[in-house]
């Protein structure tokens, strides 16, 4: 009989940590001298193994098949490790960047407090008056002017205003800008990432008309099924018995608050 080398024969058995593979040999090369039980613990399982192989087999060259199976088997199906793969970090960045959005109803939500007018929006300790200030701040972080001489002034964006945004609104800031027309004064928050309740936003427009009461501050939405909001939106009439509330404008995708008396 041949001296098989047992080292080899042990190193098989060890990467044979599977009972279901162990099953699948045994109904195949060995089912005629296999007896043992399968669901008995692996270390045991594996001396079975070898004592029976052992008996069963006539030569080395024999056992080593079987050996090469076992291996071929095991390895096989363990799970692929060693090199791993290359990662781009960029794209993975960017993915997880996309996905990430940031609802403003904590800085703009007195939009739907019937665009500040309810009573609540300015009663002081209330969820509705710290939104109504976090959106004052907001405010006072990037509207300045510029006096003149003669009195007048020209409006203009502070140029520090991004380190004084609120932190848990600053990556939702992409650009602010302000423009001076014939109507008035625009100023101009482009949104990155931004929603309103889960609908995505693309800006808000502050306006003002200099030297009169003239003011509105507009939303505009990204897409048209933003007017499923309007029951969230509340109207309430003011002193001057005035119906305020957000005015839904299907066509500009806007809801705009107009501020004035």
């Amino acid at each position: 009989m041949e001296l098989c080398d047992w080292s080899q024969v042990a190193i098989s058995l060890k990467m044979l940590n599977n009972n279901d593979l162990l099953k699948r040999l045994i109904k195949g090369k060995m089912a005629m001298n296999m007896k043992t039980r399968l669901d008995i613990p692996v270390r045991r399982m594996m001396l079975a193994v070898v004592v029976s192989v052992g008996a069963a087999l006539t030569g080395c060259s024999e056992m080593t098949g079987v050996m090469n199976d076992l291996q071929t088997m095991t390895t096989s199906n363990l799970p692929k490790q060693g090199i791993a793969q290359p990662i781009n970090k960029t794209a993975v960045s960017s993915q997880i960047k996309g996905a990430s959005k940031t609802d403003l109803v904590g800085l703009v939500g007195w939009f739907e407090n019937s665009c500040g007018f309810d009573p609540v929006s300015y009663t002081e300790g209330t969820k509705e008056n710290q939104v109504q200030k976090r959106f004052d701040a907001f405010q006072e972080s990037f509207m300045a002017k510029q006096y003149k001489a003669d009195g007048s002034y020209t409006a203009y964006v502070k140029p520090d205003y991004r380190s004084k945004l609120p932190a848990n609104y600053r990556e939702a800031v992409k650009n602010i800008s302000v423009v001076e027309d014939s109507k008035g004064v625009h100023y101009y928050v482009d949104f990155n990432n931004a929603t309103y309740r889960g609908y995505d936003l693309s800006r808000l427009e502050l306006f003002y008309q200099p030297e009169s009461d003239y003011v509105y501050d507009t939303l505009y939405f990204k897409n048209a099924n933003f007017v499923e909001l309007k029951s969230v939106f509340k109207t309430t009439s003011d002193e001057l018995d005035e119906l305020r509330g957000g005015e839904f404008d299907a066509k500009s995708r806007s809801v705009m608050c107009y501020l004035g008396l």
